[in-house]
């Protein structure tokens, strides 16, 4: 391993190899995915910091809908044990902090809204940010330059159609992008994990330009 790497996410000095996609989204039946195979360089620092918010990821994705076949193998398997563990209690406190009580058609039911869990952003903005290492778009990405949240319109086939399409194992996670490279814009992201939950992101060309944009959408709306 050479010591001259940087991390894909901080540009610090790379000692380790960060999995793009999470292992924790993939049952044993798909240990072999190459999609799991997907690393970058990443410094011990970044490396350890989802440690904890990964497997909250899927466990609160797991939950979110109707399952598919990997959903129901993880259910049983790496989630049910995850909640006996020493910090299963812990684990499981922190799904139930995210049921909200919700009317619907069939009376009040405790649901799961992925995009209002700030830890379950920060996963899918993780997974952005690799994303754009690997693919040799922009690096390093911070944070702070990815804005994500859960899909909550139709995009236009005409969209979808000009973005690049990197889907393999469909049934964990496919992913589009396109680059824009615009002033303030570099790239947007559609992530579909699970075949039913689906994220969209906004790759800034900066920390600062995200802020700008967001003084100006401000400065929009209260002169609206």
């Amino acid at each position: 391993m050479g010591k001259d790497r940087r991390c894909a996410y901080c540009g610090g000095q790379a000692m380790t190899d960060e999995h793009v996609v999470p292992k924790a989204l993939y049952p044993a039946s798909k240990a072999n995915s190459r999609v799991q195979r997907i690393t970058v360089p990443a410094c011990e620092t970044c490396n350890k910091s989802w440690c904890d918010d990964e497997p909250h990821f899927r466990n609160i994705l797991l939950m979110a809908g109707t399952p598919n076949k990997v959903v129901k193998e993880l259910w049983n398997d790496k989630a049910l044990r995850s909640f006996t563990k020493k910090d299963g209690h812990r684990r499981k406190a922190n799904v139930i902090a995210q049921l909200i009580r919700t009317q619907t058609p069939e009376g009040f039911r405790d649901m799961l809204y992925p995009g209002r869990c700030e830890r379950v952003l920060r996963i899918v903005r993780k997974v952005i940010r690799g994303m754009c290492f690997y693919h040799h778009l922009i690096w390093p990405v911070t944070d702070r330059q990815v804005w994500a949240d859960i899909m909550c319109f139709q995009v236009p086939a005409d969209f979808l159609n000009a973005m690049t399409s990197a889907h393999a194992e469909q049934e964990i996670i496919e992913y589009r992008y396109e680059v824009i490279a615009e002033d303030d814009i570099h790239s947007w992201w559609l992530l579909t994990f699970y075949e039913r939950t689906t994220f969209i992101g906004i790759v800034f060309q900066s920390e600062e330009t995200r802020t700008h944009m967001e003084t100006l959408s401000e400065n929009t709306k209260a002169h609206s």
